[in-house]
């Protein structure tokens, strides 16, 4: 799929899920070593080679959450929610709360983030990743944590 312009130029996982009624979806993971945390970005389907990455859904995770994530999955577990409140952290932000929901249905993973905004406004985006991408995305995950405790 080709990429926004103006997006970020680094190295992302990407994974596209388009489809022709244009209500696909996209998840971009991306590493970022000087905060040690990965950015997940999901982005709705604009057209049928276009994702809106400018009204994109964003969740930072640390490492001990992708390890969550990585041990549901070696596991087999079915389920893994990520909370996020900003108001308890130190810094702003333009939502009130963040929910990202991994669940297994068969072999498939569905990544789904939803975040309410300070008006009570819920958006919501899904992705669903097969069993390729859930392995590349456990491979990332093992190695950005290998990365953030320098082992």
């Amino acid at each position: 799929m080709p990429e926004e312009k103006g997006y970020r130029d680094k190295k992302q996982f990407r994974v596209y899920k388009a489809n022709g009624t244009n209500t696909g979806s996209a998840l971009s993971i991306d590493f970022n070593p000087e905060k040690e945390s990965v950015f997940f970005d999901f982005a709705k389907q604009k057209d049928e080679k276009a994702f809106d990455w400018q009204n994109k859904l964003t969740i930072k995770l640390s490492a001990i959450e992708l390890a969550k994530i990585n041990v549901s999955y070696l596991e087999k577990g079915t389920e893994v929610k990520l909370f996020h409140d900003p108001a308890k952290g130190d810094y702003k932000s333009d939502f009130k709360n963040a929910v990202l929901n991994i669940s297994k249905s068969g072999n498939n993973y569905c990544f789904r983030l939803n975040q309410q905004e300070k008006d009570g406004k819920l958006n919501s985006i899904s992705v669903n990743l097969n069993p390729e991408e859930m392995y590349i995305a456990h491979v990332l995950f093992k190695k950005i944590i290998e990365k953030v405790y320098d082992v």
